[in-house]
């Protein structure tokens, strides 16, 4: 399906679904405050959360928690009664890990992609930006190919940046390695993680992971952080 045939589905998809942008914010909420992890070294190293109306990005190799830090954000929004979408363009997302780190799946978008369907995967974001439903929207390229990600015009995020300015929204890039951010978006580069295990021998238990990141686009701050397993 092309970019353009996707958008016309997934503005129709909306409509009849007839989604709530969310619920009322919490006492003391404020709809300009940014988006905490509930991941204390994390919140703190990137000054509370990432911020809305940005192009922020999570980078770093499989298995550092990057996907863990990016579900403990949408969890956080749905558990408040929001709506948040996953866009998935190498179909990389288990709901079942989704649901295992708070997510309510009944108000979470995913948005599943296939082999090639990265300009798809783009066109939907900025759908789903236009549509002013959601507290954040995930764009997860951590699985495409690096070749695919640089033969896209470097207007495709300033594209994606001017989609999310004019929203409440945050926009988040889930990636292997650094692609792009926002001018006031959050860059968070993560560092290879070290299992934590329960029990000895043949029989002990993946019980977690300690990770390190580091935030600033001049590696100016650093933090430890550890992710349960699920």
């Amino acid at each position: 399906m092309s970019a353009p045939a996707l958008k016309k589905k997934l503005e129709e998809l909306l409509k009849e679904r007839r989604l709530r942008s969310e619920a009322p914010p919490l006492h003391g909420e404020r709809q300009t405050s940014p988006l905490a992890s509930g991941i204390g070294p994390i919140d703190g190293l990137v000054n509370g959360g990432i911020p809305r109306g940005q192009l922020s990005e999570i980078h770093g190799p499989s298995s550092s928690g990057r996907t863990g830090i990016a579900l403990s954000l949408v969890a956080r929004s749905t558990v408040r009664g929001a709506l948040a979408a996953w866009v998935d363009p190498s179909d990389r997302l288990d709901p079942g890990s989704a649901q295992g780190a708070g997510v309510d799946l009944e108000r979470l978008l995913w948005l599943r992609g296939r082999e090639g369907a990265l300009p798809e995967a783009l066109a939907a974001t900025v759908t789903l930006l236009d549509a002013g439903l959601f507290e954040i929207v995930v764009l997860d390229v951590a699985g495409v190919a690096t070749r695919d990600l640089r033969r896209l015009p470097g207007a495709t995020w300033i594209r994606l940046q001017r989609a999310v300015a004019e929203t409440r929204a945050a926009l988040l890039l889930v990636a292997a390695a650094h692609v792009a951010t926002g001018p006031c978006g959050v860059r968070l580069a993560l560092e290879p993680a070290r299992p934590r295990w329960s029990g000895s021998g043949p029989g002990r238990l993946l019980s977690g992971l300690g990770g390190g990141a580091v935030a600033g686009r001049h590696a100016t701050r650093r933090a430890g952080f550890e992710l349960a397993a699920l």
